[in-house]
Parts: structure tokens; sequence; C-alpha cells
């Protein structure tokens, strides 16, 4: 039994009880969900209709939630509808329809950390180790005066929640806060926290068995119960947050794209928008995305800004089209910056839009760290070429700031105007402004490959 196996062992046979999902718990917690909906009269509404099918299956369903103490019978005023959504295996879903609550609800500004900052936290670590809490909301309770607004009706009964419900407008809010204050001794040293999922981080595999004992243990006095499929132990790659991610590159996890390319062509607004959000959420993969998202960007930014009536026409066809072959046929990944080595920002501005790509140059050959790209607005579109050339290279170093802002930075253009521009005294000043003092700005002639300048071409017809 090698290293890794023998901690691994340890690690599960030592925590066995935050493993064990057999028995629901609620969590100890001094930070319970809270609903503020200020002096607004109680809600009621009547149950939907149900088929005897449907009656018997949200019974069911209702039944395992008292048997966990996940709801009590209830004498609230309060009451809203509950949902049953047909799942492909063809069983439903339980969903309590709290949208008319959640409107009078006082929204909570509890920030969720981004995507992209935690992904990249993970960069050059060597072990890492996934926990996915068991139905994370249900482990978190709700103050006992606020438990009554939660109340949901059936045609059999009326219940409230004792825990947190999934739909609450704040819920995310509430629990991201609650992970955060039990998990603060370690945030962002070795562990980053999305909701219900925890990824524990480390150098070397005795430290890694440190912290993966510590927060193990904080997670076993505050009685939270990990899912034990889902969690991953000890791995030296580990997917999260739909990417797979390893000490030095970061890519989609293979389940995402599949499901992008089981997405039909779009018939509706709502649907050419879910495919666009999918897709853009692996935009920072993709090196010429803002060319090839144009015709779909148009169609659901014109649908949904001027209320015109959707379209799909060819040239939407093509770009989903090709964007789907890119995600079967191209090799998707990104190094992970390394702060002790000089950055390479190559930038470049069409007449609508701006792209750049980061780059490193290593032992092991000039590895691709980021690719933005952003369309410009309608008074931007009127700027000189300078000036354009200018707002790019300023808007990607805001952009990429927290990668770059403590390293040298190397700024290619192919405009030569700029090439003395980081001695004028407005750049100057602006680049202070955003925190850089070590950069250079340097004129790459046409004549030599650019990667940029091809992401880009193709709007010089415009």
């Amino acid at each position: 039994m090698n290293r890794r196996s023998v901690i691994f062992f340890y690690i599960v046979t030592r925590h066995g009880r935050v493993f064990d999902v057999s028995k629901p718990t609620i969590a100890k917690t001094q930070l319970p969900h809270v609903i503020i909906s200020g002096d607004h009269p109680p809600i009621s509404v009547r149950p939907y209709y149900r088929t005897i099918e449907q009656r018997k299956e949200l019974q069911h369903e209702v039944d395992k939630l008292l048997m966990d103490n996940i709801i009590r019978p209830s004498t609230s005023p309060w009451s809203s509808p509950v949902i049953l959504k047909k799942k492909p295996d063809g069983t439903y879903r339980f969903l309590v329809d709290l949208r008319r609550l959640n409107s009078m609800t006082r929204k909570d500004a509890y920030p969720q950390p981004s995507a992209e900052e935690l992904i990249y936290r993970l960069s050059e670590h060597i072990y890492f180790t996934k926990l996915d809490l068991k139905s994370g909301y249900f482990q978190i309770p709700i103050v006992e005066s606020d438990k009554e607004k939660t109340a949901f009706v059936t045609s059999d009964g009326h219940y409230e929640f004792n825990v947190l419900a999934q739909g609450l407008m704040n819920a995310p809010a509430s629990f991201q806060r609650v992970m955060n204050n039990l998990l603060a001794t370690g945030r962002w040293n070795y562990v980053v926290i999305y909701l219900d999922d925890i990824v524990i981080f480390s150098y070397s595999l005795e430290e890694h068995k440190r912290h993966v004992h510590e927060i193990l243990s904080i997670l076993d006095a505050a009685h939270f119960k990990v899912s034990p499929p889902k969690c991953t132990i000890t791995g030296q790659q580990i997917e999260f947050l739909g990417h797979i991610i390893t000490a030095a590159t970061v890519k989609p996890s293979s389940e995402k794209i599949h499901a992008i390319l089981d997405i039909p062509a779009p018939r509706t607004l709502s649907q050419a928008n879910r495919f666009f959000g999918k897709m853009g959420y692996y935009r920072k993969l993709i090196p010429n995305f803002a060319r090839i998202a144009t015709p779909l960007h148009n169609v659901t930014n014109e649908t949904h800004t001027k209320r015109h009536e959707f379209y799909w026409h060819a040239e939407q066809q093509a770009a989903f089209d090709q964007f789907k072959m890119i995600l079967t046929t191209s090799s998707l990944f990104l190094h992970f910056p390394d702060p002790s080595v000089p950055f390479i920002l190559s930038t470049d501005a069409s007449l609508i839009r701006i792209t750049s790509v980061l780059k490193q140059q290593t032992s092991t050959g000039l590895k691709v760290c980021h690719y933005k790209f952003c369309l410009l607005s309608d008074i931007e579109r009127r700027y000189s070429a300078t000036e354009r050339e200018a707002l790019a290279i300023y808007w990607c170093l805001d952009q990429l700031r927290p990668d770059i802002a403590s390293s040298s930075v190397l700024i290619e253009t192919d405009h030569a105007p700029l090439s003395n521009m980081h001695k004028k005294i407005r750049f100057v000043i602006n680049a202070l402004i955003i925190g850089f003092s070590n950069y250079r700005i340097f004129y790459l002639r046409l004549s030599r490959s650019n990667i940029v300048r091809v992401l880009t071409m193709s709007d010089r017809t415009f």
C-alpha cells in the first residue's frame, strides 16, 4: 500500500462519523437562516391540482421529510404551493414554490465567490481533497420565529421547514456565510468553499493529511455530514465547478462538454440564451470565442433588448456548429499563471471588439494563461484606431490585475503609435490607478506571428 493510500485509509477511518449519512443531522451553527419580510401580511396559496399518482408521490416525499425532521406539521397563516418536477428517470423532484415569499423578503447581499478566483487559488498545489456536503441546505437550521413563513400546503396537509429550504431567495447567501465562518481559519490558505463544495489543497502529502484532518474535525464538531460518493480524497487532479484542475492546468470537465453537445439547435430565445450561457462559462478556454460568438450574441442581444422576433439563420447555425466542433476536436486548457515569471500580454482592437492573450515564456516553452475579450460599446466604436488600441491595453490590464499586478508585464501591440504611450503622463496615471508600475509596451510588427491579431482580423471588413 503506497503512502497516499495509507493516508486515505487514515482519513476515512479517523473521521468515519462525518462520512456516515445513514441518519440525517442538523448542524450546530450560530448563524441560523433568517427571513426578513417586514410588515407584509402572510401569503396563503391553495395547493395545485394533482393526479392520484402525483398525490401519492407527493405524500411519499412529505413522509420522508417528516421522518428526517426536515419539516414538521404547521398551523402557520402562511402557505406556498408545491411543484412536482418530473426527472428523466420518471421520478419526481419535490420543490416548494416560494416566489411570493421571496418577493417580499429583504435581500441578503452577502457575496458569493467567483468561480474563476476559486479555481485559480488552487494553482501550483499538488494534492486535493473535495468534500460535498450531504443535502447541504438541510443541515442549516432556520430561526424558530421564521419557520412559519416557509409553510407549504399539499392536498393532504400543511407543513413548514425546520431547515433551510431550496428556493428561498437568500439561501445561497446564508449557506455561504455559515461555511465561511465555520472554516475561517483555513479559508484561502488551504481551503476554498463554494456553497456545499469544499476543496482542500496542499503542496505535500503530509501537509495535506494535516489540512484534511483539521477541516473534517471542524465539520464533525458542527455535526455536518459529507456524501462519500461525491468526495475525492488526496487526489492529484480534481473536478470542481465544471473544470478538471491539476497543479499546472485547468480544462473543462468532459461531463459538462457532453451536456453542451447534447443541446439541440435553439428554437426560442431562452434556448439560445441557455446554450450561449453554457458556452460562455468556458470562454476563457476558447481563443477565438468573441469572433465565433458574434452571430449568437447579436440574435440574443437584439431579441432581448429590442424585443425583436427571435430568429435563427444560417450564420447562427454556423456559429452553433463551430462551437460544438471546437468542444470535440480542440485541446481546451490553460496554464495557471506563475507570478515569479514575467508576463507577456498581447492585445488588439478591431472595430467591434477587444481581444488579448496572456502568456508566459518558461523553460518548457510558451504557455497561455488567459484569453480575454470585450465587445465595444457604440461610443467606443467611434474611437480612433489609437484610442481603441489604448483602451484594449487599459481594459486588459484592469481585468487581469489579480494575476499580474505584482509581476513585470511586457505588452505587445501591432499599433506603432502605442510603443511610447507608457511615457505619457495620462497613461502612467491610469496604470498606477489600477495597480501597475512594472510594465513596458513593445511594438510587434504585423509581419511577425501574433495570435491576437488572428483573433480580430475578421473584423476589419466591418
